[in-house]
């Protein structure tokens, strides 16, 4: 409080005004007291979001009351944002990690680099912070050691398709962020500091979104929307349950933790994914296919840590096969479209380096099913 004794006011500034930047990363702030301002480049919903000066996050499973977000101010990206970057105290990014160089780009256009405040992503990768500060070193011709730290988001949220604005959350509040990467202390409700952060998030990936791509790329190919049907279809949960048993000991003996911890963190993602009250979408969780193809995701590192230690590795290279079918309808859409040469380039492979081969011959043999059977290909 300040001296007579009113609150000082925080403010927080949010890139992206997505599902995650509007019902995860802005509850938080709320809850905390900051002010907001949102920074996104959709003109339509920044249209939106100053037309209608607030929406309601609601909860899959009505257990507390929905939150009314308000008393926000919201800019396009392109406009001068200067004067409202100097208000922050923290800036949050959600507009995932292959567009962390559009937010760097905007800060070192209006900011010194000893303007620029504590920064925070809510982005999926191995270490998106570094990203973003490494990007904007570059951008500035800097070696500043920005305060860059960053979370996993746990929390699955969804818009609500009748209404303009609204969204349908998790009641999660676990908020671990990098405690390395934060000048003080995160005055979140359920913030949790977290050293190695790296190595936590590399966890997350190999577990939580390797079973997450599992669901969306098999789901997606059997014909899915609704990513919980998805989960719960009989043989994508059987595809599940056999990688798991390799996958967990492998991952166990990478991160050097007990194997009933891994189990332990294993089981709490099944049983969100195949949470039936939770609503999302098969489509939704399968975009970006190609980063979720590289090197470093929750494809092609869980495939190498599970043949370095000679697990077996052919449900990784069926994902694999099913999201490079994705990646053709979704992106392509009837343009010629070559897989093998596709996967190569993504990880800079050989076309007949064996991960390669063995995902673009399961390609061929989904789009070639009439009647898919996925336990048959395995």
């Amino acid at each position: 409080m300040d001296k007579g004794g009113s609150l000082v006011s925080k403010t927080a500034i949010v890139y992206g005004a997505g599902q995650t930047g509007r019902g995860y990363a802005a509850r938080y702030l709320q809850e905390s007291g900051y002010q907001i301002i949102f920074i996104e480049k959709n003109d339509q919903l920044v249209q939106r979001l100053n037309e209608d000066k607030h929406y309601e996050i609601h909860f899959y499973h009505k257990d507390r009351t929905p939150i009314i977000i308000n008393d926000f101010r919201v800019y396009n990206l392109e406009e001068g944002l200067r004067t409202f970057l100097l208000e922050a105290d923290l800036i949050i990014t959600s507009v995932g990690e292959e567009n962390l160089h559009e937010v760097a780009t905007s800060l070192a256009k209006h900011l010194s680099e000893d303007e620029v405040p504590q920064l925070l992503t809510c982005e999926n990768g191995i270490n998106p912070a570094r990203v973003l500060k490494q990007t904007l070193q570059k951008n500035m011709n800097t070696g500043k050691d920005f305060a860059t730290s960053q979370t996993a988001v746990f929390c699955s949220t969804v818009d609500i398709n009748s209404t303009r604005l609204d969204i349908l959350s998790q009641n999660e509040t676990y908020f671990p962020y990098d405690s390395d990467g934060f000048n003080g202390t995160l005055d979140f409700a359920g913030a949790v500091p977290i050293t190695n952060f790296e190595n936590f998030l590399k966890r997350k990936i190999y577990t939580y979104n390797c079973l997450a791509g599992l669901i969306s790329y098999l789901g997606y190919v059997k014909g899915y929307r609704i990513y919980s049907e998805a989960a719960n279809d009989p043989e994508i949960s059987k595809i599940m349950n056999r990688l798991l048993d390799d996958l967990n000991p492998a991952l166990a003996d990478y991160f050097d933790i007990s194997l009933e911890e891994q189990q332990g963190f294993s089981q709490r993602a099944l049983v969100k994914f195949k949470d039936e009250l939770i609503l999302d979408y098969v489509i939704k969780n399968g975009r970006a296919a190609r980063r979720k193809l590289g090197t470093t995701e929750r494809i092609y590192a869980p495939y190498k840590i599970l043949k370095e230690r000679g697990y077996n590795t052919e449900i990784m290279t069926l994902v694999a096969g099913a999201a490079l079918t994705y990646l053709e309808m979704i992106e392509y859409e009837g343009e010629d479209y070559m897989p093998a040469k596709e996967l190569s380039k993504i990880l800079n492979l050989d076309d007949q380096d064996e991960f390669v081969r063995q995902a673009v011959d399961y390609y061929y043999q989904i789009k070639n099913k009439e009647q898919l059977q996925l336990l048959d290909l395995l």
